[in-house]
């Protein structure tokens, strides 16, 4: 049993790190080759957990090649375009000008139903409302409105509006986030010195945050 539970965290660990090396991209963008990857890995992975008589290292060596050739080949991919397009699927237009691409719907195996519940999903209830609809390489369906249904932006209005950036923390739990801090350009003594400011110190801080523009929200531990 001790045994079977070591093995499992090992190999629990290596796909962890594996998947961190294949990139952010491979959570929430899976592509045909992706997607292969992904299957044997998982395959390869169960193999010396279910069967304690294959060595793990029949499970590790599998990983590190299908790993080192993802990234290979995601690099080489990236480098030639014209390859990509060969393996991957390219975008492909379903909806144009409020007008249903037949050949387009035919080829991509959607039904009209499929796609109207995509639409729906995006608040699109009518088709003319849009100008194109756009599967994704990775399978998710781009909504274009046309010009007189989409909302009017600040520009539009003429109305001026300022632009404070995103949010950072830079404080969690008393924790002082060292990334969020360089994203912002700030030391750990600077923000000391603003919370000393307030009587407070990084250790009563629930969560700190700072917009790029430099506004500050604070949330004390004692106010949850």
């Amino acid at each position: 049993m001790t045994t079977i539970l070591i093995r499992t965290l090992l190999i629990y660990i290596i796909l962890v790190i594996s998947m961190r090396l294949m990139g952010k991209r491979q959570i929430g963008e899976l592509e045909i080759s992706d997607l292969v990857t992904t299957f044997l890995l998982s395959e390869i992975a169960s193999l010396p957990i279910t069967d304690p008589g294959i060595p793990i290292s029949h499970a590790i060596i599998p990983i590190v090649t299908l790993i080192t050739f993802e990234i290979a080949s995601s690099a080489l991919l990236a480098a030639c375009p014209r390859i990509k397009n060969i393996i991957s699927a390219r975008p492909t237009t379903l909806v144009r000008n409020g007008k249903i691409c037949g050949q387009a719907m035919k080829q991509a195996r959607l039904s009209a139903d499929e796609l109207i519940s995509e639409l729906r999903q995006k608040d699109i209830t009518d088709l003319s409302e849009v100008r194109y609809a756009i599967l994704e390489q990775n399978g998710k369906i781009t909504v274009i409105p046309r010009a007189e249904f989409r909302p009017p932006n600040a520009k539009q209005m003429k109305v001026k509006v300022s632009d404070s950036g995103i949010y950072h923390i830079v404080i969690d739990k008393g924790m002082i986030n060292k990334h969020n801090l360089q994203e912002l350009n700030l030391t750990r003594k600077q923000i000391e010195a603003e919370l000393a400011k307030k009587s407070l110190s990084v250790k009563d801080i629930y969560i700190m945050m700072k917009s790029d523009a430099g506004e500050t929200v604070i949330l004390r531990k004692d106010e949850v």
